[in-house]
């Protein structure tokens, strides 16, 4: 596990650096999702939760995939 400080600007944003966007495996402009529980955030890149799931219910659909992972709460 890496730990990295990050600062968050002044409209809430939080800029990632060159080296935090290499570990999570994205890249600007990409989306991903926050998951948030007694204050941790994980981030997961959107691309790389669409695979897992696509792995792990054996679906060849990837737009229904993000769409499942759009609208379900079941991170």
């Amino acid at each position: 596990m890496q730990t990295l400080a990050e600062r968050i600007g002044p409209k809430g944003e939080i800029k990632l650096s060159k080296h935090a966007l290499e570990a999570l495996g994205v890249k600007i402009g990409e989306e991903v999702i926050l998951a948030i529980k007694d204050r941790v955030v994980l981030i997961t890149s959107t691309q790389s939760l669409t695979g897992k799931v696509t792995d792990s219910i054996k679906l060849d659909d990837q737009k229904l995939i993000e769409e499942i992972v759009e609208s379900e709460e079941w991170l």
